[in-house]
Parts: C-alpha cells; structure tokens; sequence
C-alpha cells in the first residue's frame, strides 16, 4: 500500500489550465493542493493590448513574488519543485491576441507565452472553433501561424476548436500538440470532447490530453459531477492512447460555484453566451459545481487517491499528475 500523501507530496503536478487565476487571489489554493506549476490564462478571446497588459501583470507578479517562477522551459518546473515554489505557465485560449502579425508571437516568445490554442469556441483569423456549424478547417492565416508556432518552439493547443481545423492542425504541426483540456466524447458526448479517433491522433504526436473538470463536460445539465465522473475520462484516454498522454487541465474559473456569488456567475454567462462563445450541449447555465471530492484546487490530493484506487501505480499517477506535460515541455520548449 503506497503512502499517498507522500506520493502526492513528491510529485511533480501540472495543472495545464487554470482561469481561476485570471484573479491571482486564488494562486493560495493551488499551493495547497501541491501544484508544482500552474497555467493562467493571459489572453484568447481579446486583440493585443489586452493581453499585453494581462501578460505584463503576471511578470510583475512573478517578479515580486519570492515562490513563484516564470516558466520558460521544463528545466523551471523542475526548479520550482526542488526549490518548493511554484512555476507559472503563461497560455493564450485562443489566438486573437495575435491581431493580424504573426511577428507579435516573437514577442510573446519572448515574454515568456509558451502555449497558444488556436481558437475559443467562435470563428478567428486562424480557424472556426468548436461551436460554429460551418467547421470550415484553418485559414491561410492559420497555416501560417501553426508554422510560426513551430518555429518558435510555441505549443499548438487544439481545443475549443473546429473538429476539421484540429485534424488540419494535426496533419501540419510538427511534433507534439495537445488537447490542453478536453473529455472523451465516448465517455460523456458533448460538442466540447473529443472521440476516440481524434484522442488516438492527437497522442500519435506524442501529444497530451488534459481532463478538465468543467461540469459541462462531464454530466448532463442539472447533474452535479464526481470525482469519479472525472477520473472516468482519464480512464478512456489511457484505454485509447496510452498511459503517456493522460494529463491534468481542471479548467477551475472564476465563475464557479464556491468561489463566485451565482447571480454574478449567472450575469457574466449570459454575456458570453450573447457573444456566442458559450451555449449549446456543453454550456449549461449556472452554477457550475465542480466535481465533488475536488471542488477547488487545495482538494487535489483527492484525485492521487482516487487513481489509486483505481489500480494505478505510483509511476503512472505520477504522469498524470504531471510528468506526462512535463515531456511535451521538454520536447518543445526545451529540457
């Protein structure tokens, strides 16, 4: 019998997607959890200036910040670990901050970006996402960007986005891209997961498929999800693509239940959705709860628990947990 909480303690853990942290108020329940890294969303769905601004807050916050490291390589991940801080992870969910220069993503190389999905849900200049009907694949633009992105040594992240434009994207890229956060469709459909065949592509990369939390993604509207709901899609990833392209994107946001009054939650969803960049099958109305066990980030341990108890070993925990990100890290970005 494995002691857990060591386990757990000793473990590298990534959690690829964290919007919760678009309020660095939060980044305490984190640390809690054991989160060696963490990846707040800098930008996406707005033009350049914003992000710039977005990008330059967590720079300043990291630069003040005595626990906290920017990471820029695996090699920082595995500082903060040993160090006992915890690396940040900047990501674009969507490439509008990008306008029309692919010359802005040397700039935001440079600041330290390292992830850029392609798009959030709506048409962009790169593509239609995953909630438009007409599913017209990549632009030229989008071609090109891809390009840019591997050039750069820019992870190309494939969710929120138009089934033909992720096959596209999968034919282009080279090396590894990721699902930063998506569910299989096999396990629970929505039009947000992803099937099996798209799954299989995506790690014959040598790509990562992160399982989010999202309740939208996990129960039908009006269920309240469970930790088992979630480890389920870890189960099916691991069924269909191998233990070594199972990861961690919880997706824990601001608008949830426990961390955002319901009557804001509500107000905020209805102006996405007035946007078109939420509704449908996967976008239920709030409250979002967040699946029981592992409502909020300090509750992580739970999940080393529950793989456990479904028969994973230690090694293989430890590759959700974190090690299997940390490779597509290392193979992009560098060791």
């Amino acid at each position: 019998m494995p002691d857990l909480k060591a386990l757990h303690e000793d473990a590298i853990i990534v959690d690829l997607v964290c919007p919760l942290l678009m309020e660095k108020k939060w980044m305490p329940l984190y640390r809690a959890g054991g989160a060696t890294a963490v990846t707040p969303t800098v930008g996406g769905w707005s033009p350049s200036g914003t992000a710039m601004k977005e990008i330059g807050s967590w720079l300043e916050h990291i630069r003040r910040s005595d626990d906290l490291i920017l990471a820029r390589t695996a090699a920082d991940i595995r500082t903060a670990k040993a160090e006992g801080k915890t690396a940040v992870i900047l990501h674009f969910q969507g490439a509008d901050p990008v306008d029309d220069d692919l010359n802005l993503l040397n700039i935001y190389k440079a600041l330290g970006v390292g992830i850029v999905q392609l798009t959030y849900n709506t048409r962009n200049r790169v593509a239609d996402g995953a909630l438009e009907e007409s599913d017209a694949g990549l632009s030229a633009f989008g071609r090109r960007l891809i390009r840019r992105c591997n050039d750069l040594r820019i992870i190309v992240d494939v969710s929120h986005t138009g089934q033909r434009s992720v096959m596209e994207a999968i034919e282009l890229n080279e090396g590894p891209i990721i699902f930063s956060h998506t569910n299989a469709s096999s396990v629970y459909a929505c039009s947000r997961n992803a099937d099996d065949a798209t799954l299989k592509a995506v790690a014959d990369t040598r790509g990562v498929i992160g399982v989010t939390g999202y309740p939208g993604f996990l129960v039908k509207e009006g269920e309240r999800p469970t930790i088992g709901d979630f480890a389920n899609h870890i189960d099916k990833i691991v069924e269909v693509c191998g233990i070594d392209h199972a990861a961690l994107a919880i997706d824990y946001y601001i608008g949830q239940n426990g961390i955002c009054p319901d009557e804001k939650s509500i107000a905020d969803y209805d102006q996405w959705a007035e946007t078109g960049s939420w509704g449908g099958d996967c976008y239920p109305r709030p409250p979002h709860f967040y699946p029981q066990g592992m409502e909020t980030p300090e509750k992580l341990p739970a999940l080393t628990e529950e793989l456990d108890r479904r028969g994973y070993g230690a090694e293989d925990i430890r590759k959700v947990l974190g090690l299997n990100w940390l490779r597509v890290l290392e193979e992009v970005w560098g060791a």
